[in-house]
């Protein structure tokens, strides 16, 4: 289809609109699945012949490579278009998968994965701000939870699925990377059969609901990387993600040792952990839709994430005593707590945005994913050496200063831009 095809004239309304944005969280599932190779890893490493800390290295320089690519395509987004760029990438992300189940040595295994990570942040760099585009300020929340729901989501899908055909497909990891990538290039056939973007001038109207609309002259000319309050924005969500980032890698582990928690039991009570998170992300990510505020959220969600980690904190201290009922809770509480943040703060950001750098909102997007990745290698990279040294009590010590500083940060923006009074709208206009 030619380029100017792809443009809208008029914004989407209705299902319409629904599905597109449908389309561009689909387009962010496929990024976060294809690579998902954590159900197959013993049997790569063992085929290969790869010790695992050869692989937590090759894992390490792929997350930067990841992070560095999504940055450059949102600079490239802003410039060339979120679709135009999206799909011919998602495609290829497919073919890396492709490419990494022929892999027979390390070295091969190592470019493939460090091809399918570029290839990949540029893929995602578009399905942000196509969020943003399709979803009105009276759902925007809600949507960007929808939205996180992918990259959790693909956690989950890639471990049903790999425990449903692995011994159907022989039982082999290259059979499963086989279908990862027939999964991949079918969903980038419906991505790229569906998806559009909005021509410039409609993209640069703000949208409390789909009937109620502004025009926006940026209150700024210059790049979101110089703008002092867009990085607040992002330090103090990247703040978060060093806690986030230390659960999603460790967190089973940290049941284990530090707790005694056996395997079976760690296993569900993270899953109950990212459960909590997900329907808690969706829930309050709708409230705050609906009230339209969002700094309350991720005050109130900070100071319950805080509350949980020195909770956590102390049953640490208590060691394989502590009762596996009450570490549960206390996982839960942290689901729901950090659930209740994710959605405000892409809302926030996102409004602050579209009123300031209307045009780059690919470039802002774009820093946030890579401060992001980097928190999150730091916390892969550090957690473990941190918790050897010190024991795991000491490293969730430095989360809980993470978390200390995302409040302050919110605290300073929310004194620096007040949130303006909530517009009247219908209540039917409250919708994802």
């Amino acid at each position: 289809m030619l380029p100017h095809r792809r443009e809208l004239q008029t914004y989407p309304t209705g299902a319409r609109r629904r599905g597109l944005l449908a389309a561009a969280i689909l387009a962010m599932f496929l990024t976060a699945y294809e690579g998902q190779i954590a159900p197959v890893l013993s049997l790569l490493l063992a085929d290969l012949g790869m010790p695992l800390g050869r692989y937590g290295v090759i894992t390490a320089v792929s997350l930067l490579v990841g992070a560095v690519a999504g940055f450059v395509g949102g600079k490239l987004v802003d410039r060339l278009g979120r679709v135009r760029l999206m799909v011919p990438f998602l495609f290829l992300s497919g073919l890396a998968c492709l490419f990494m189940a022929t892999a027979t040595t390390e070295a091969q295994f190592t470019t493939a994965r460090v091809v399918l990570a570029l290839v990949e942040g540029i893929a995602a760099a578009g399905s942000a701000p196509l969020v943003r585009d399709f979803a009105p300020r009276m759902g925007r929340a809600q949507a960007f939870a929808f939205f996180s729901w992918g990259t959790v989501g693909a956690n989950f899908f890639a471990a049903a699925l790999t425990a449903l055909t692995l011994d159907l497909l022989g039982g082999t990891w290259q059979a499963q990377l086989h279908l990862m990538a027939g999964i991949s290039l079918a969903g980038a056939v419906v991505v790229a059969a569906t998806l559009r973007e909005l021509a410039p001038p409609v993209r640069r109207e703000i949208r409390l609901s789909e009937e109620s609309v502004r025009s926006i002259t940026p209150t700024r000319t210059d790049s979101p990387v110089r703008n002092a309050t867009a990085w607040t924005y992002v330090a103090a969500m990247s703040a978060l993600f060093l806690l986030l980032g230390t659960l999603n890698a460790y967190g089973q582990v940290l049941l284990g040792e530090a707790l005694g928690v056996p395997v079976r039991l760690a296993s569900l009570i993270m899953m109950l952990f990212w459960g909590a998170n997900l329907v808690a992300s969706l829930g309050f990510s709708r409230w705050s839709d609906r009230l339209q505020r969002r700094t309350p959220f991720l005050l109130a969600g900070g100071t319950t994430s805080g509350a949980a980690l020195l909770a956590l904190i102390v049953l640490l201290g208590l060691g394989t005593g502590a009762p596996a009922a009450v570490v549960a809770v206390a996982f839960i509480a942290l689901g729901v707590a950090l659930g209740a943040v994710f959605g405000p703060w892409m809302a926030a950001f996102a409004a602050y945005v579209e009123e300031t750098h209307v045009d780059a909102e690919g470039t802002a997007f774009g820093l946030q994913h890579l401060v992001s990745r980097l928190v999150v290698l730091g916390a892969v990279l550090l957690a473990p050496r941190f918790a050897e040294a010190a024991g795991w009590s000491a490293w969730l010590l430095v989360t809980l200063a993470a978390v200390v500083v995302f409040l302050a940060l919110i605290v300073f923006l929310h004194r620096r831009n007040p949130e303006r009074a909530p517009e009247a709208v219908p209540e039917s206009a409250v919708a994802g």
